[in-house]
């Protein structure tokens, strides 16, 4: 009896790691700046982006007023240059934004550290049109998606904000459905 309780242990033991090394292997990436954020009461936000403009956000339960995009569905991402799974997403993000033009928009904060030089770089590459936050500064904005929010640093992140700045949609980690499936499902909930 002993030795099946051993067997059983030793079972259990290896399912959990092949668990743990699965998440880890997940369609998302964690950032490590989560892990050093403090918990915040602000909440008020202005992101620089940039391409040199800066966007005021005011957050409160479950709403995310963004000056001057009151009247726009908005994504608000978390995203890193180095994440596959970000970089996956570009395309659709380009696409939608020129589909919808002004009743849309994208605000992606890069949180992987890089440099403003390299965000412009990627930008032309990319052709990205829509703004690109440096992430680094970010830190108290991080806090509070991690106390109101539960998140985790898990990229890519993307906030479903509707008009009007009620939030729809917090989705963590890469999806199996497309993010113009994930608007269309958001404001059919709203």
């Amino acid at each position: 009896m002993n030795k099946n309780k051993k067997v059983m242990l030793v079972f259990l033991l290896l399912i959990i790691g092949v668990v743990v090394y699965f998440m880890t292997q997940n369609k998302s990436q964690v950032l490590e700046v989560v892990k050093q954020v403090k918990m915040v009461s602000s909440s008020d936000y202005v992101f620089d982006t940039v391409q040199g403009k800066s966007i005021g956000i005011n957050v409160a339960d479950k709403k995310f007023k963004i000056k001057g995009m009151e009247d726009k569905i908005v994504f608000l991402k978390v995203f890193g240059w180095d994440c596959k799974f970000c970089k996956k997403e570009i395309p659709e993000l380009i696409k939608l934004k020129k589909q919808l033009g002004d009743s849309f928009d994208v605000i992606a904060i890069e949180a992987q550290q890089h440099s403003k030089e390299v965000s412009l770089k990627k930008i032309k590459e990319y052709g990205i049109n829509y703004s690109i936050v440096s992430g680094d500064e970010q830190r108290d904005f991080y806090a509070y998606l991690q106390e109101k929010y539960g998140w985790t640093g898990i990229i890519p992140l993307t906030i479903v904000v509707a008009k009007g700045g009620d939030v729809l949609a917090f989705e963590l980690g890469a999806k199996s459905y497309s993010l113009s499936e994930l608007m269309h499902a958001s404001l059919k909930r709203n």
